[in-house]
């Protein structure tokens, strides 16, 4: 986790530092920045780039119209009926939530963030910079690991006394998703996720 904050406040540092020839030129001049204090080989750096790059991207993408996005989501998902959704515009980004099960010790929750544009590519940040970070760890049962499904790196931390799971990952170089999925076995949460079929959404 101290290396995805670490990783987010580069990106920030490394974005400033690109806005401008000149400050571009003033930037590399100095001596005490964030990026010349480490080492050019190192692989911070080489992530912080990328994700910059990444960002710059996104921010050409226009992101999904609200009301498209509210009528995307399936009514049910590993058989449970829909019981809430919503998408809004939080802090300029698109974000869409949504609810599945009317029992909260069998339930899926969905939040997902549309990166296109200038504040969906700021609020991805975090979840862009997830397959940078090594972090494992296991206590009583409980664990929170760097995990791949299919291609994609996922964040998956587990509540063994809830039998709750909750991925965060970015997806399709596009999407931040939070999935939280209560009461199911650990084999079956990616196939839970792959029913939303959210590869449609910009195709």
């Amino acid at each position: 986790m101290k290396n995805l904050k670490f990783f987010v406040a580069l990106l920030v540092a490394m974005t400033v530092a690109s806005c401008g020839n000149k400050a571009e030129k003033e930037t590399h001049q100095k001596s005490n920045t964030v990026v010349e204090k480490v080492k050019p080989g190192n692989n911070l750096v080489k992530g912080a780039r990328e994700l910059a790059a990444e960002s710059e991207a996104l921010k050409k993408l226009d992101p999904i119209a609200i009301e498209d996005l509210k009528k995307w989501f399936p009514e049910s998902i590993g058989g449970l009926s829909k019981t809430n959704s919503d998408a809004i515009a939080m802090a300029g980004a698109v974000t869409a939530f949504v609810t599945y099960g009317t029992h909260t010790n069998k339930q899926i929750n969905l939040q997902m963030i549309d990166g296109a544009g200038d504040k969906g590519a700021a609020a991805t940040g975090v979840f862009r910079a997830i397959k940078y970070d090594k972090t494992n760890n296991e206590s009583y049962g409980d664990y929170n690991k760097i995990k791949e499904y299919e291609g994609t790196v996922v964040r998956e931390d587990f509540d063994k006394n809830q039998n709750r799971y909750i991925l965060g990952f970015f997806y399709n170089d596009r999407f931040a998703i939070k999935l939280k999925v209560t009461g199911f076995e650990q084999h079956e949460i990616w196939n839970i996720f792959k029913e939303f079929k959210l590869d449609g959404l910009t195709n």
